[in-house]
């Protein structure tokens, strides 16, 4: 829920990866496009510093973010989700079972990445 406030430069992140995957291609997009734009993705999330998801986490709460027009603003469920005791999870995954859970969306996971290499993002 915290990266959620960060979401703007996940969306240019997406953008630039995906033109620079649209132009350096032949007109077809591969597996590897697709893989690629994950990675990339991922790294981005990784390098957003603490101090910056929590500048948006102020500005956020400032502004009233919500996800959706049917969410109620983020900062109030985070402070919601914040206000009890931590709770164990109900849905432990070992290995395999998370094996299984990304080989089962690995065929979504790259038809979403090839949309998005091959048609852009439309906001």
């Amino acid at each position: 829920m915290d990266r959620l406030h960060v979401t703007e430069s996940v969306e240019t992140t997406l953008y630039r990866e995906a033109n620079g995957r649209r132009m350096r291609g032949s007109g077809r997009t591969t597996s590897a496009d697709a893989e690629g734009l994950w990675e990339a993705l991922t790294r981005h999330m990784d390098s957003v510093p603490e101090s910056e998801v929590e500048r948006q986490r102020r500005a956020g709460a400032r502004r009233g973010h919500s996800v959706d027009a049917t969410h109620p603003p983020t900062h109030l469920r985070r402070r919601l989700l914040l206000a009890g005791p931590p709770l164990p999870a109900s849905v432990k995954a070992d290995a395999e079972r998370a094996r299984r859970i990304a080989a089962e969306l690995s065929g979504p996971r790259a038809e979403v990445a090839r949309e998005l290499v091959r048609d852009g993002i439309h906001a």
